[in-house]
């Protein structure tokens, strides 16, 4: 059955979370009327609620693959570790995302306070959405791919819309992509995998 399980709960995350990224473009660029219309807040609720909520799913699957074996039996009966694994394995990445979004959140205010060319209502709350979205440790790659699609984003517009200017808005959306689909690849080319949670 955990066999079955795992995968199922790995992809539906994945899935939960590009999801998230095309509400959130289509928020921006109002393609569909229907996805306009969700809130931000409503979004940065669903995020932070399915990641309790996953952390929850994975904590009981390691319950029951552990009380499902003899050896690992035996750790069930020091409860303290079994919080403690638990704890460290699938609920401090979510303490530490929090932090990161957040981070990046106030960055992005005092940013706007100064910069305000940068921005287009709500792309603040976007960026906070995103951040929390890609989660701990992708944001390690998730910040300086924001800065590198921005440049990127800004000689597309310049060759072929012929505008000067470029808000974060789109290179948010593009790192964030770039992150979900291949995060791990460049965190583990980057030899930044000690730093995951």
């Amino acid at each position: 059955m955990s066999y079955v399980l795992i995968p199922f709960i790995k992809w539906g995350q994945y899935f939960f979370y590009f999801v998230i990224l095309f509400i959130a473009a289509n928020k921006r660029f109002s393609w569909l009327r229907y996805f306009s219309s969700l809130s931000y807040k409503f979004l940065i609720w669903s995020v932070i609620g399915f990641k309790f909520f996953y952390a929850s799913i994975e904590t009981f699957g390691q319950y029951y693959i552990w009380s499902d074996n003899k050896f690992t039996k035996l750790l069930l009966d020091q409860i303290g570790y079994f919080i403690f694994y638990s704890w460290g394995r699938f609920w401090l990445e979510i303490v530490v995302s929090l932090v990161a979004a957040l981070a990046f959140y106030l960055f992005l205010v005092f940013l706007k306070k100064y910069k305000e060319r940068f921005f287009e209502e709500g792309e603040v709350e976007l960026g906070f959405i995103l951040a929390l979205t890609v989660g701990w440790s992708n944001f390690i790659v998730f910040l300086p791919l924001v800065f590198l699609s921005v440049i990127l984003v800004s000689i597309f517009r310049k060759i072929v819309f012929k505008e000067t200017y470029t808000t974060l808005g789109a290179p948010l959306l593009l790192a964030a992509l770039l992150v979900l689909l291949f995060g791990r690849y460049f965190i583990d080319i980057l030899g930044l995998a000690a730093l995951r949670v």
